[in-house]
């Protein structure tokens, strides 16, 4: 298949790139406290750089102390700050690629926890997803804050990046002035549109002045903020066009703020390429280059939009986190050996709680500490269970050299994700399941299906290693009337093993026992859904969370939050809640979502053998893909290494 389009070479201002791929701007965590690069970081950019991107973006970048995001959020404050971006400019250009640094305020999208002093914004209007009220800037201090960005711009140029990409989207700083939702100014920066676009074009006017016209100068806008009163295409359209003609050599079409930040980084639930129309209609009124960004994870899509004109390049964010070398793959026609990204915001819901990860690629963030070489000393490797943990460990270990086989009690490859891709909008898991297939197939790794392995098997087939992931079974409790209740496993449901009947009890309301509710109402199930905690899938990123509440409700499904069972019948169930103990009945089926329980008997059976063993994943401790992958290239990379017998 060819991708002529997509890989053509492509000039934005004065930067030439090879292809019309753009890394945007994503935020990792990877920075130090003093928001300086990191070897971490930089190592994360060059591999993307080697992976053949047309240019990379990096991370929103604080301009000043003021205004940082998150308390590992890149800085480029000061000349300590800037030198270190230089080391990582360097690293990219050395590697081959292009680098584009994007600066920011982040406005009243912060804290003072963070920042270490009052927030500021247009307004004293505080984010709807926060509770502070940011201080109204002055119009001085508008004035102090353009001159730090043409400071940080400055800082950019003389680092050696081949452009800088001002933040104008997303709620933050320069956003929250465009902003109707969020600049109630009666100055001459508030108003009407010209009032509001006064600062952020005051900051683009005095950067090209400053930087010359030779160096490009891109500015991302979000085109729609989804939620009323926000900025919609057609004010935007005109923002555009005042961008171009103050001296933007390009516009990266992005969307959303914090309060409409479930759709930011659209998950499964969100069709791909769903801002595509957003560049379209601002390509349609300006001459410059136009950027699209939104779910656009497949290169076929991304040639689609650049040879159909709506846009002139387009960011792959997510993607490219999955797999660095996906342009490369592209380019060269080895479309079947890239890794998916399955667009579960697993890589957001990390960023929040440390620093991104990503669910498929345990390598994203960790290029120093992954990177491995043949063994030098091959062993015979056994690897019992075909989930994800598995099928990543088989990868590893015969890309390392080791003769592996892998065991695997059922017919099929996959594991529970088999049934995890059921649900609706969840299909993308098969493309990952299919993707690790291919690996360990073309690795030539010897498959054992539909055999449990036992000690036994492992005593006479003298492995030199075994690397256990086993996964995990359901957690049945021990509630009064369980037996009697003929309550099945969710697990059951999926694999086809259980009858459904038209009124059905789902018990457990994490993101594992919400599916099912949204998988059994989808087949046109009468549903109730009952959730011991305050709210439904808490163990979900927001953006899942959302999407999935939204999907309940409108297919009527009764959720009861704080309550508890407290036992079970034929077609009833015991629960307590805040107004006391009663009897909800009626139903054809109970089906149980209430947890898994590690399957790690095999490990047990093989204690004290003395044996180099790896217990990872589920059969460690349930959790998730992300987990489990992590775990499994962990353990084939330390195969034959001094120290690791575990049984």
């Amino acid at each position: 298949m060819s991708l002529d389009t997509l890989f053509t070479p492509f000039s934005i201002g004065s930067m030439k790139v090879k292809n019309r791929i753009v890394m945007p701007p994503m935020a990792t965590h990877y920075a130090s406290p003093e928001g300086v690069v990191t070897d971490r970081q930089i190592a994360y950019y060059v591999e993307r750089a080697k992976g053949g991107v047309g240019y990379i973006t990096v991370e929103h970048t604080g301009i000043l102390q003021q205004g940082k995001a998150s308390p590992k959020m890149l800085l480029i404050s000061s000349d300590e700050h800037a030198s270190a971006i230089g080391k990582l400019i360097e690293a990219v250009h050395r590697a081959g690629g292009k680098i584009v640094v994007q600066i920011n305020h982040a406005g009243r999208q912060t804290a003072t926890a963070v920042t270490g002093m009052p927030i500021v914004g247009p307004s004293p209007i505080s984010c709807p997803t926060r509770s502070e009220i940011p201080r109204e800037l002055s119009a001085g201090e508008i004035d102090e804050i353009t001159a730090a960005f043409v400071t940080a711009a400055q800082r950019v140029k003389s680092a050696g990046a081949d452009g800088v990409e001002l933040h104008m989207a997303h709620g933050y700083l320069l956003c929250a002035f465009l902003s109707p939702f969020s600049n109630r100014r009666s100055d001459r920066y508030g108003g009407d549109l010209e009032g509001r676009s006064r600062f952020p074009r005051n900051v683009l006017t005095a950067v090209r002045n400053r930087l010359g016209s030779d160096f490009p100068i891109v500015c991302r806008i979000s085109a729609d903020e989804y939620l009323e009163g926000g900025l919609r295409i057609e004010e935007t359209k005109r923002i555009a066009q005042l961008l171009e003609k103050d001296g933007a050599d390009a516009i990266h079409v992005s969307a959303c703020n914090a309060a409409s930040g479930y759709l930011n980084q659209p998950p499964y639930y969100a069709e791909e390429g769903v801002f595509v129309h957003l560049a379209e209609a601002i390509k349609s009124v300006v001459r410059i280059p136009v950027i699209a960004v939104g779910r656009i994870r497949n290169p076929v899509m991304a040639d689609q939009v650049v040879r159909e004109g709506k846009a002139d390049l387009v960011s792959m964010g997510r993607a490219l986190i999955a797999d660095p070398f996906l342009p490369k793959k592209a380019a060269e026609g080895r479309f079947e050996e890239i890794l998916p990204c399955l667009s579960c915001n697993r890589c957001i819901q990390t960023l929040r709680k440390d620093a991104v990860r990503c669910a498929v690629n345990p390598e994203a963030g960790n290029e120093a500490q992954f990177r491995f070489s043949k063994s030098d000393q091959p062993k015979k490797v056994w690897v019992v269970g075909g989930g994800p943990g598995g099928l990543k460990a088989a990868e590893i270990a015969a890309m390392r050299g080791h003769t592996v086989t892998l065991f695997e009690r059922e017919t099929k490859l996959g594991g529970r994700v088999i049934f995890a891709a059921l649900p609706p909008k969840k299909a993308v898991l098969n493309e990952y399941l299919g993707y690790l297939e291919r690996r360990v197939m073309g690795l030539k790794v010897s498959l054992k299906m539909g055999k449990e392995c036992t000690a036994e098997m492992v005593e006479a087939g003298k492995p030199d290693a075994v690397i256990l992931a086993s996964g995990a079974r359901p957690l049945i409790p021990d509630w009064p009337g369980m037996q009697e209740s003929g309550a099945v496993s969710a697990e059951a449901v999926f694999e086809g093993k259980a009858a459904v009947g038209r009124r059905v009890l789902v018990v457990g309301g994490s993101g594992i026992g919400t599916e099912t509710a949204d998988y059994l109402s989808e087949m046109g199930k009468e549903v109730t859904l009952v959730e011991m905690l305050a709210e439904i899938a808490s163990d979900f990123v927001v953006h899942l969370k959302h999407y999935l509440s939204l999907r309940l409700a409108e297919k009527k499904v009764t959720v009861l939050t704080s309550t508890k069972v407290k036992g079970l019948g034929k077609g009833w169930a015991l629960v307590e809640d805040a107004s006391g103990t009663r009897k909800i009945e009626g139903f054809d089926t109970i089906v149980l979502a209430v947890g898994s329980k590690s399957d790690n008997r095999l490990a047990k059976d093989l204690g004290g053998s003395g044996l180099e063993l790896y217990v990872v994943g589920d059969a460690s401790k349930p959790g998730e893909i992300l987990q489990a992958v992590y775990d499994a290239e962990e353990a084939a990379i330390k195969i034959g290494t001094s120290g690791n017998r575990q049984a």
